[in-house]
């Protein structure tokens, strides 16, 4: 395949000499010999083309040229070249649009960074950023790899990776991103991944390789150019021997199918682009149809809709004491344990303990300020001679407190959910999307975090045999998008007709046909992407039609020139489609 700048500067030439031979057609000293030079150039280019193995559409603009050459209409032809010059232009511009628009995103990143080492401040190159660098970022200052903030608190503008117009502010151990711009006072942060595994640098990287994935669209559009040219010239033939060879032309020069070919791979690139600018992964075209048809949604439980984190969603008092401070107390004593519930009730307590001893599989005892408390499960109270009532439902987790050897209350927990999910769910079944709720856990769980989202449809205790077997069975009723965390849903997504998987790029990279880095949040930009890019497709091959039929009918009649013909007919046809798509494909 030929690089980018030998197609610009062989139709640039192409151009030039159009023009020159133009030029002196209306000066009275018309050029044959130049018309057939570029005629026979651009017919080589096309036999080159063959013989490495591909086909073009310059065979139809070759053989217009011998033909205006052959017919003495030596101004005609040069128009024609310096008209499809342009498309070509036009076409190659397109093509590199999206392209720039990545570009923009590594444009963000700094050649070098400051680093602060000893108290002492320097400079690194970008790719000498190693994890645990502290890197000082100043008013303006782009975020050159993902970290954590170190002191102060940072605002910073986040919209190029996040899409959020409204600068986020992040105390000290916030975690940042690279893309993120410091808006505010001077920030240090602490390196966590090298550059090159950080968020911007996976995330243009997959926008580029999945540029390079065809669609289907695109796949059958080039198979259907070989054809669909060889038909042209017969009937090219016969339009000129039933009117005027002059009229048969148009044929070949309305009926070029370049507007399908860059209209469609434009619409691809463009949809692929913007999505990569809000933090989505999308791997390639056909990706985009599939989920344009999508129907069905199913959702994974743990890690997408709810975090797979505990919190505490009630307190219940037993004896004479604040909620507030039963949860202090039990917080402050689960401090030193990494068990999730710790981690849930910790999370509620600025209290820490004098000592503790955790029981495994039990809980945990501890001195917090002055008193013992002992936190944990209904057998581990029984066991101290306390009688534990059931104060939580089946799908809540029950944590006891004891004070001082009386017992003090309760605790339910519930899993977490992403403060995204209701929104999701609403915005999935506003698109006219049936949205499956599937997951491991025990019913009851299951069923609270549904009727908390309002899906009415869900499946629990699910292996991940079970959930590739949901999956295979809903392809028959539609287009199945399975949305998971990629860990224990690897089958499923391979399966699905568009696997979505939430989290890390390098995890989900084997499986995914779509990544949200950034959360289950961008679900929905998914499906309306793709949905514009559909109706952008779509609108742009009746546009493009249209027009074509048009001209080539007026051209046949002999009611319009032939510089009329391909000006409208290719050129008009490319820019009207190209205008008409991408304004679909951008809108809000």
């Amino acid at each position: 395949m030929r690089g980018h700048g030998e197609n610009v500067t062989f139709w640039l030439l192409v151009g030039a000499a159009s023009l020159g031979g133009l030029a002196a057609s209306l000066w009275g000293a018309p050029l044959p010999q130049l018309l057939l030079v570029v005629s026979l150039a651009i017919l080589a280019r096309f036999i080159l083309a063959l013989i490495r193995g591909g086909f073009t559409v310059d065979l139809l603009m070759g053989v217009a040229g011998l033909a205006t050459w052959y017919m003495g209409v030596v101004t005609e032809g040069f128009l024609v070249f310096l008209l499809y010059s342009a498309s070509e232009l036009i076409e190659h511009q397109a093509e590199h649009y999206a392209r720039k628009k990545i570009e923009g995103l590594s444009a963000l990143l700094p050649s070098s960074v400051k680093v602060e080492v000893d108290g002492n401040i320097g400079e690194k190159r970008l790719e000498d950023v190693n994890v645990g660098d502290i890197v000082v970022l100043g008013h303006g200052d782009v975020v050159p790899a993902d970290g954590v903030v170190v002191d102060g608190d940072a605002v910073f503008d986040t919209s190029y990776i996040t899409g959020e117009p409204e600068p986020r502010s992040i105390a000290r151990g916030g975690q940042v991103e690279s893309g993120y711009i410091n808006v505010g006072g001077m920030v240090r942060i602490r390196v966590l991944k090298k550059p090159s595994e950080s968020m911007l640098q996976l995330l243009i990287r997959e926008a580029e390789e999945a540029l390079e994935r065809k669609s289907r669209l695109e796949t059958m559009l080039e198979r259907f150019a070989k054809p669909y040219t060889l038909t042209l010239i017969p009937l090219f033939l016969a339009a000129s021997a039933l009117l005027t060879p002059y009229r048969g032309l148009a044929i070949l020069l309305a009926g070029c199918p370049s507007a399908f070919i860059i209209g469609s791979s434009t619409s691809t690139a463009l949809s692929i682009a913007l999505l990569a600018r809000r933090s989505v992964v999308v791997r390639g075209g056909v990706v985009l149809e599939n989920a344009a048809r999508t129907r069905i949604v199913v959702l994974d439980k743990t890690g997408t809709v709810t975090l797979g984190e505990l919190d505490v969603v009630k307190v219940v008092p037993l004896d004479n004491i604040v909620p507030d401070t039963l949860i202090r107390m039990a917080g402050g004593a689960v401090k030193a344990s990494r068990h999730p519930v710790a981690r849930a009730l910790a999370a509620h307590s600025d209290l820490s303990p004098r000592w503790a001893e955790e029981r495994p599989g039990k809980g945990v005892e501890a001195l917090v300020d002055g008193r013992r408390v002992v936190v944990g499960s209904a057998e581990f109270m029984e066991e101290l001679g306390l009688s534990p009532p059931n104060v939580c439902s089946e799908a809540e987790r029950t944590v006891y407190v004891a004070l001082d050897g009386r017992l003090a209350g309760a605790m339910c927990l519930g899993e977490k959910l992403s403060r995204y999910a209701e929104q999701l769910v609403e915005e999935l079944k506003s698109m006219d999307l049936r949205v499956v709720l599937a997951s491991g856990d025990v019913e009851e769980r299951v069923r609270t975090v549904a009727e908390k989202l309002g899906i009415q449809e869900f499946y629990a205790g699910m292996k991940p045999s079970d959930k590739v077997e949901l999956v295979r069975r809903l392809k028959g009723l539609g287009t199945v998008a399975m949305v998971g965390d990629g860990v224990n849903d690897a089958g499923a997504l391979a399966e699905a007709d568009v696997g979505i998987a939430v989290g890390d790029l390098n995890v989900s990279a084997s499986v995914a046909d779509a990544v949200l880095p950034k959360g289950v949040e961008g679900l929905p930009l998914v499906f309306r992407v793709a949905k514009r890019f559909a109706e952008g497709v779509k609108a742009m091959f009746t546009v493009a039609l249209a027009v074509k039929l048009a001209v080539m009918a007026a051209g046949l009649a002999g009611a319009v020139p032939l510089w009329l013909v391909v000006g409208a007919g290719d050129d008009g046809s490319t820019i009207l489609a190209l205008l008409v798509s991408a304004t679909i494909i951008s809108r809000k």
